[in-house]
C-alpha cells in the first residue's frame, strides 16, 4: 500500500513537471545573458556639460563594437553647434553605467533602424536569430528601459506573444530625414513586421525581441506606428507593440561584419 502511494505521488509529481512551460526555467538564464549586452541609447549636448538625454534602447552585436539601435532615437542628433551628439551607455562588471561616444556607421531609415560604432568592445555581442522561422503564436521576450531614469536605469524584460505577423511603411522620424532613397523604399513595398501582445513605452524603442530559449535576437521593437503622444502612451498605453524582424537588421550588418 505504502509503495503504491509512493508511486501514485511520484506520477503525480512527473505530471506536474511536464505540465509546467518548458521555458520557466531557461527565461531566467537567458535573461542573465541578454541583459549585459542591452545599451541606454541618447545624446548629450556637446557645448555643455555632460547631460544626458534617454533616446532609447540599444543591443551589442558582432564582437561587441557595433549597437543596433532604431534611427528614430538619433533625431537631432547628427551635428551642428546646438545639436547633440549620439552617445550610449554600457554596463560595467560592477553595475555601473559608463558613458561612451559613438559613430553613427548606417542609417536605414525605411526600415527605422540605425548601426553605431563604438571606439573599442563593449561587451558580447547578441546573435542574430533567423526572423523567417517565426510564427504566430511564438512566445518571445524584449529588454529594455521602458521609464527611462525615474527609478534609476535598470533594463526590464517582458514576454512577448507573437500576435500577427503583418506589414506597414513605417513612418520616417521626420519630414527632414525623410531621404530620397528612404522616399523610394517605400514607393517600392512595405516591410514585414511582428505585432505583440506586450506593453512597450517609448524607452524600450531598439531594444532586442529575442527568443526564450537560445538568446537569439529576432526582432528590434519599434514604437514608431503610436500616433499619440509620450505622455498619452505612457498613461494609457495600448497593449500592442510592434518589431521590425531580424533579418532586416542582417541586411544592414553584411558590410560591416
Amino acid at each position: 500500500m505504502a509503495s503504491l502511494r509512493w508511486l501514485t505521488g511520484w506520477l503525480g509529481l512527473a505530471v506536474l513537471a511536464w505540465s509546467l512551460p518548458v521555458h520557466a526555467a531557461g527565461l531566467v538564464d537567458t535573461v542573465a545573458r541578454v541583459r549585459n549586452s542591452v545599451v541606454l541609447v541618447g545624446s548629450v549636448k556637446t557645448d555643455e556639460s555632460p547631460h544626458f538625454q534617454h533616446r532609447g534602447t540599444g543591443f551589442l552585436v558582432g564582437r561587441g563594437d557595433l549597437v543596433v539601435t532604431t534611427a528614430h532615437a538619433l533625431a537631432d542628433t547628427q551635428g551642428g553647434a546646438d545639436v547633440s551628439v549620439p552617445v550610449v551607455q554600457v554596463r560595467q562588471a560592477g553595475g555601473a553605467w559608463q558613458m561612451r561616444t559613438v559613430t553613427v556607421v548606417e542609417i536605414d531609415a525605411a526600415r527605422d533602424l540605425a548601426l553605431l560604432r563604438l571606439r573599442e568592445v563593449a561587451g558580447a555581442g547578441l546573435r542574430l536569430g533567423d526572423s523567417s522561422g517565426v510564427r504566430e503564436g511564438d512566445d518571445l521576450a524584449f529588454i529594455g528601459f521602458p521609464v527611462g531614469g525615474a527609478l534609476g536605469y535598470a533594463p526590464a524584460t517582458h514576454r512577448a506573444m507573437v500576435s500577427s505577423i503583418t506589414s506597414a511603411a513605417l513612418p520616417s522620424p521626420s519630414a527632414e530625414r525623410l531621404q530620397p532613397q528612404a522616399i523610394r523604399s517605400l514607393r517600392e513595398g512595405r516591410i514585414e513586421l511582428f505585432q505583440l501582445d506586450a506593453t512597450a513605452f517609448p524607452g524600450n524603442s531598439g531594444g532586442p525581441l529575442f527568443d526564450v530559449q537560445t538568446g537569439e535576437v529576432v526582432g528590434v521593437m519599434n514604437l514608431a506606428l503610436i500616433k499619440t503622444t509620450r505622455e498619452a502612451v505612457l498613461s494609457q498605453p495600448s497593449g500592442i507593440s510592434y518589431a521590425i524582424p531580424s533579418r532586416y537588421v542582417a541586411e544592414l550588418l553584411k558590410k560591416y561584419l
